[in-house]
């Protein structure tokens, strides 16, 4: 899809998230989520989607994992929606699925403290995350603490469900859990700091 924003503009202008008209169109919360800024941008985020992924699906199951990422996504624009007259940003538009993978980090954080993983990595990484796209302009911010937010809260309320209808709590196999995550986190923070290092 990034490449749409250079071949086809226009799709870019009908799809990404616009907080002045986004009342009116509310398919944008979630299709600016399928459009890119440029190349990297894109990469970066399926990279991060494929990482978290291979940790967080087979423990949610697909429909759960699935149901995460969208509603990530539209919890990221909502944010957007809702700080930008406070920012001054009102009259730019979002594009990107960064929301959703803040989304998915949050269900990494829910589920590794959950399981009583060694979160130091993952922490850190979303400190990084977080601070770069405060410091760093054009980058929304407000979007990857919505969808952190949204992601940490729906994982949490998913555990205090299935923990009300099971003895054992969601989860089956605990240290399979913890094994996965502390996996994710060190793949993450090697991923991290080899883009660091490459840029």
């Amino acid at each position: 899809m990034a490449v749409v924003v250079r071949l086809q503009p226009q799709v870019t202008v009908e799809l990404m998230f616009y907080p002045p008209i986004s009342e009116a169109q509310p398919y944008r919360y979630l299709t600016s989520a399928f459009i890119h800024s440029g190349f990297w941008h894109l990469v970066l985020n399926m990279y991060a989607l494929w990482l978290l992924g291979r940790v967080i699906e087979p423990v949610l199951g697909k429909i759960r994992f699935l149901a995460l990422y969208l509603v990530s996504i539209f919890g990221g624009n909502v944010a957007v929606y809702l700080l930008a007259g406070l920012t001054g940003v009102w009259n730019i538009g979002a594009v990107g699925a960064s929301g959703a993978i803040f989304g998915l980090f949050g269900a990494l954080v829910v589920l590794s403290k959950r399981v009583e993983a060694n979160m130091s990595g993952i922490l850190t990484l979303l400190a990084i995350n977080l601070a770069f796209g405060l410091l760093v302009p054009g980058i929304s911010w407000e979007s990857h603490v919505g969808g952190l937010l949204v992601g940490m809260l729906l994982t949490w309320m998913w555990t205090l469900i299935f923990d009300s209808y099971r003895g054992q709590g969601v989860f089956q196999g605990k240290a399979l859990l913890r094994t996965l995550a502390d996996a994710a986190t060190t793949l993450i923070v090697v991923s991290s700091l080899a883009l660091v290092i490459a840029l």
